[in-house]
């Protein structure tokens, strides 16, 4: 008799938990000192400046986020925080230990990387908009279905990853 094997997907939600209980005994400074150790920056100087250009840009976005109700901040973060930590460990430890940013990707990091309920329903409505737009624009421009239908897939693909995939925050 054998013994019973664990699916990946059982034991990377195992290892999440994990992590996630041992992140919340940790100090601010840990968890930053942990999450700057998993990124490793880009070493090509042109994938590096074209990552802080995207990474800027986001946290410009961000920014408008805290002024402007229902905008996603955190969201806006996170893609910033990803951007950072390809592009140059000090944006990174600024974004993650920022007066105004640092405590919300803080507690992204803590929770396991999980988002609000609200910003995935919003991150996924602007996938659909952008996506019912372009397959619009597409087709007005005469394409005969075959970009019509990668952006559709592509779309469906995003809302899923991010619907599904992407844990939820408390």
């Amino acid at each position: 008799m054998s013994a019973p094997t664990i699916s990946s997907d059982s034991t990377q939600s195992v290892e999440a938990k994990r992590r996630e209980s041992n992140l919340a005994l940790l100090s601010d400074e840990d968890i930053i000192l942990d999450v700057l150790s998993n990124h490793k920056p880009s070493s090509n100087p042109l994938v590096r400046l074209t990552w802080v250009v995207f990474g800027s840009i986001f946290v410009v976005f961000a920014a408008i986020g805290l002024l402007l109700p229902g905008w996603p901040t955190t969201s806006w973060l996170v893609a910033a925080a990803f951007c950072y930590g390809r592009s140059s460990q000090r944006l990174f430890r600024w974004l993650l230990a920022n007066r105004l940013f640092g405590s919300v990707l803080l507690r992204y990091y803590r929770n396991g990387q999980a988002l609000p309920a609200h910003s995935k329903l919003i991150i996924c409505g602007i996938i659909a908009v952008v996506s019912t737009a372009s397959i619009w624009y597409i087709t007005r421009l005469g394409d005969p279905g075959f970009g019509q239908a990668t952006v559709a897939i592509a779309a469906i693909v995003g809302i899923w990853w991010v619907g599904w995939r992407v844990p939820t925050a408390n």
